[in-house]
């Protein structure tokens, strides 16, 4: 039911943000390419186990209107830097240790502010998407692998780069579930229209 109420809005609200910024409907598609660097935390639903890991993501997107977008991407979550920096004490504790790997493809509505002469939007905005995965949690007492799809939902603010008007830095939280496992992300990126 929820869903169905969601999907109904998306039309609503392009037609809401068109009739705001008319100005907006005429802006020409921009492909740009993205990469970001991260960090995740990962815990197991009713359990205090969990792992923290580095993340890469990267993709490429189309900016169809400055206030709405389309990407795939490829995301990668490694503690394997930690793993071998830890001591045989740090490692006695039994944390643990996440990996994974999913393709993803989602839709990002941003709220677009003055960026003048820049091909991609600057502001805040709002993504959500499907990402398919494989991941495993080991390190612990029970190790955990898994591999499905869920939702991605994502927060975010895109700042204007003043040098390069092909480009774009950003700062966003990700959230998302891997069937029992809760996993959030913050990442640090750069769009590159081409």
């Amino acid at each position: 039911m929820v869903m169905q109420s969601t999907n109904k809005l998306w039309p609503i609200l392009a037609m809401v943000i068109t009739l705001l910024f008319p100005s907006l409907a005429n802006s020409a598609p921009v492909p740009y390419v993205d990469l970001a660097l991260g960090l995740g935390v990962h815990a197991l639903d009713d359990s205090d186990q969990g792992a923290v890991s580095n993340l890469i993501k990267t993709g490429i997107g189309v900016q169809w209107l400055p206030y709405m977008s389309t990407h795939i991407g490829v995301w990668l979550w490694s503690s394997k830097e930690q793993q071998n920096r830890e001591t045989q004490e740090a490692q006695d504790y039994r944390r643990g240790y996440f990996d994974g790997l999913s393709t993803s493809w989602e839709v990002s509505l941003q709220w677009p502010l003055e960026n003048k002469n820049a091909l991609l939007a600057a502001g805040p905005y709002v993504r959500f998407g499907r990402h398919c995965w494989t991941a495993m949690l080991t390190g612990l007492l029970q190790p955990w692998s898994k591999e499905g799809c869920s939702d991605l939902k994502t927060l975010g603010f895109a700042f204007p780069e003043g040098v390069n008007k092909n480009a774009a830095l950003y700062v966003e939280f990700t959230r998302t579930d891997f069937d029992d496992l809760r996993s959030s992300s913050v990442q640090l990126g750069a769009k590159l229209a081409f």
